[in-house]
């Protein structure tokens, strides 16, 4: 036997819920259907989000104008994934490499990531630290060919890292992250 528990949740198919409840439980559900489905097939417009700026401490980290892309496969999800760093001698090869490669010494890297599933699925990175659960959008078209520029739009996202470089201090990432594309990387 199915039965209706405090509030109108309704356990079972012969459970009774006053005829006002029902009309209100199904236009609440069919609100947030339209909502969802309506925030997933918009995208943004590259133009709409910001030049990329990135502070630690209240310091502007500039010179950040190597970027790369990939495509992170992990099970049943995907998400685009966006570095950039302080120089230009990370190349795909070095990027896609699943043992991981040298970080030079003054090296500053962050990243943006978009398009997974969970709290992880989306999120941004300075130096060792990742903060999932944060804003980030895929804005233009997805590439077709390695080179291809992917970009990434970051709703302002500010935390204090619990490791690296920039522990404990309040880092504020937000605007364009833009990579050359490197193809897939499946973990």
């Amino acid at each position: 036997m199915f039965q209706t528990v405090p509030g109108g949740t309704v356990l079972g198919y012969r459970a009774r819920m006053p005829r006002s409840r029902v009309v209100v439980t199904l236009l609440v559900h069919g609100l947030l259907a339209v909502a969802l489905i309506g925030g997933c097939s918009k995208k943004r417009d590259r133009g709409a989000c910001k030049p990329m700026s990135v502070t630690a401490g209240g310091v502007a980290i500039g010179a950040l104008g190597h970027g790369l892309a990939r495509l992170n496969k992990t099970g049943h999800t995907q998400s685009w994934q966006v570095d950039v760093w302080n120089h230009d001698k990370v190349t795909c090869e070095k990027y896609n490499n699943k043992r991981g490669r040298t970080v030079l010494p003054g090296e500053v890297s962050v990243r943006a990531f978009a398009g997974g599933e969970g709290m992880m699925g989306q999120g941004v990175g300075i130096d060792v630290h990742t903060q999932g659960g944060v804003e980030v959008e895929v804005v233009g078209a997805e590439p077709k060919a390695i080179g291809d520029q992917v970009t990434l739009c970051v709703d302002h996202a500010a935390f204090k890292p619990i490791a690296g470089t920039y522990k404990d201090q309040d880092v504020v990432i937000d605007g364009l992250f833009e990579g050359a594309y490197c193809g897939e990387m499946s973990f």
